[in-house]
């Protein structure tokens, strides 16, 4: 497996947020939970420290911290608040920002707002000075973009024998990083909440395991077979490449806890849940199933969202040649892909699993 050191695997997402209502979902379902964290812990000096790892440019990092503000602000209506958002450098932060401030923002008094800018696969704020570190929707990313040896799929779900221990080692150890990091940044009483998408038993796979999203990685390949098959995409370059994401089991999720002696030390766990999205789980498009051009152009706009640089940056771009640039391949790719959708209704509809972890420092 090889690793390019400059080279991220959420690197440069396009159509974010115009394609991210399940990410919006997602927080809002945890609402509550964070709501209630918050009035457990009470009042805190010299301020209140929330760190939304992973936070991304748009509504749903200012969805992630309101419930907590709202939270505190009930207790303690003038207890200074710090708010840092902390993502990659090519996240969007100048429109995160203009959300921070603007008419649905949460701008207000004695409520500082920061920033830490680098990777959550390493320390990213000081030992000991969060008290609600929460992670929607990115930890199932893994720390950088991989190559493998992997004909016949693009992604975790269907890989087999040597390649899916290689991919599920890296997946580990990612997650172990991201929770020794979190460990040391967490004060005494203070509680993580990370949500994601998530994986389930199934006898009905072959690897007996059914991710989050499985017929959508299989129309992805689908559409990139027959266009290699065409010359359109490089067939060796399509051969080794898979997406850089890994969604865990209930199970998977627990293990460094246990296994850990340091984190095992660190951490009294609160959840670690598997259970289907609370709305539309089967297809998050269902609603526009009798429409056949919409409910085709929102599940291209969602792949788009979410693996749109990945694809353009480890497929396209590397298959341009012959006079076709990496946009020429894209905009077949994604013409192909809203066909196929709008031929088989529901066949490559999107199944969720929300993996929740809820864990306090003890």
């Amino acid at each position: 497996m090889t690793t390019p050191e400059d080279q991220r695997s959420t690197e440069g997402m396009v159509d974010y947020n115009k394609n991210s209502a399940m990410q919006q979902e997602l927080v809002t379902h945890h609402a509550g939970r964070i709501r209630d964290v918050v009035r457990r812990r009470g009042l805190v000096r010299p301020e209140l420290r929330i760190v939304d790892y992973g936070c991304g440019p748009g509504p749903s990092a200012i969805e992630a911290v309101a419930p907590a503000i709202d939270a505190y602000r009930g207790q303690f209506p003038d207890a200074p608040i710090a708010i840092c958002h902390a993502d990659q450098p090519g996240n969007d932060w100048n429109s995160l920002f203009a959300l921070t401030s603007g008419p649905s923002g949460y701008a207000a008094p004695a409520i500082r707002t920061g920033a830490a800018v680098g990777s959550f696969y390493e320390q990213m704020v000081d030992d000991g000075s969060v008290d609600l570190g929460t992670c929607f929707m990115a930890s199932h990313w893994l720390s950088h973009a991989v190559r493998l040896d992997t004909p016949g799929t693009i992604w975790f779900g269907d890989l087999h024998g040597e390649a899916r221990a290689e991919l599920a080692a890296l997946a580990q150890h990612d997650w172990t990083r991201f929770l020794h990091c979190r460990a040391r940044e967490l004060r005494s009483g203070g509680t993580l909440l990370v949500s994601c998408l998530g994986t389930v038993p199934d006898d009905g796979e072959t690897s007996g395991f059914a991710p989050s999203g499985r017929a959508v990685y299989r129309a992805i390949q689908i559409v990139a077979n027959d266009m290699a098959d065409e010359g359109w995409i490089d067939r060796t370059v399509l051969d080794r490449f898979v997406f850089g994401v890994w969604f865990m089991t209930a199970v998977e999720a627990r293990a460094p806890l246990e296994s850990d002696s340091e984190l095992a030390e660190a951490f009294d766990i609160e959840d670690i849940t598997v259970i289907p999205a609370p709305h539309n789980p089967s297809d998050i498009y269902v609603d526009f199933i009798n429409d056949p051009a919409e409910h085709a152009r929102l599940y291209v706009g969602y792949i788009r969202g979410f693996g749109g640089s990945t694809l353009h940056t480890q497929l396209f771009e590397p298959s341009a040649t012959d006079g076709r640039s990496a946009d020429n391949i894209a905009a077949e790719f994604y013409r192909r892909l809203g066909g196929l959708y709008r031929t088989h209704r529901g066949k490559y509809a999107g199944e969720n699993w929300y993996l929740t972890v809820v864990l306090r420092k003890a």
